[in-house]
């Protein structure tokens, strides 16, 4: 009977290992994943997923896939929040039947990125249509460091614009205060100092006017202007 009951212990034993075992792989599989649908077996691992702003005011995503087989493409995906996320772009995956290789090196790079913090993910998308997600990476922008638009008081009609960066499509609006714009100047890029007229007929009236800066769409940097009119 003690033999019995020893038998009864070490087979239950065995069990809950087991099942635990089976929970720990089934925790792992956003980061390394091989899963069938239908008959197409999803096979990869992603690592080494990292973002920085590079020279030209872009954040470029780097990331390696080991041991890749049938993934269809990779989706790019950035959010605000950290919570809602949205499609950007997509590459495809660089196995090939002619592939040899145990590791690949992904790039992409963001020329439009988000003022402040962004956060970036990539979403795998098997042949078979089955999906992984990668970890998630946050990146600053402060994209106003080292941005200036000078003089404050302005007496001749022109003022110019500063940056130590390569702002790309970069715009500057001058609004009085009731929102009407009076003028704009347009930058491929700008990196170093410009300059721009308030009135591009020279003619305005003294009082507050409203300088706003803007890079790849999105606004930067806005200042108060006090125009003196001779």
């Amino acid at each position: 009977m003690a033999q019995g009951l020893a038998i009864y212990v070490v087979t239950n034993f065995m069990k809950t290992i087991i099942l635990i075992a089976a929970l720990i792989l089934t925790s792992i599989c956003t980061y390394a994943c091989c899963e069938t649908t239908g008959s197409t077996v999803l096979n990869v691992s992603l690592v080494n997923f990292n973002g920085s702003f590079s020279d030209d005011h872009a954040v470029d995503l780097t990331w390696f896939t080991m041991m890749e087989a049938n993934v269809d493409h990779f989706e790019i995906q950035r959010s605000k929040d950290g919570l809602n996320f949205q499609d950007i772009d997509s590459i495809e995956s660089k196995m090939l039947i002619t592939t040899n290789d145990y590791q690949l090196q992904y790039k992409y790079a963001d020329f439009k990125p988000l003022a402040g913090k962004s956060y970036y993910r990539i979403k795998i998308v098997g042949k078979g249509g089955y999906t992984v997600q990668s970890p998630i990476i946050m990146i600053t922008n402060n994209i106003d460091e080292g941005t200036k638009i000078y003089p404050t008081v302005v007496q001749n009609n022109m003022i110019y614009v500063e940056s130590v960066k390569n702002l790309r499509e970069t715009t500057i609006e001058f609004f009085d205060l009731s929102g009407k714009k009076i003028s704009e100047t347009n930058w491929e890029n700008l990196n170093g100092r410009q300059n721009a007229q308030v009135s591009k007929n020279g003619i305005l009236p003294t009082g507050t006017y409203i300088a706003r800066l803007s890079s790849n769409g999105q606004q930067i940097k806005t200042q108060l202007l006090i125009v003196q009119s001779h």
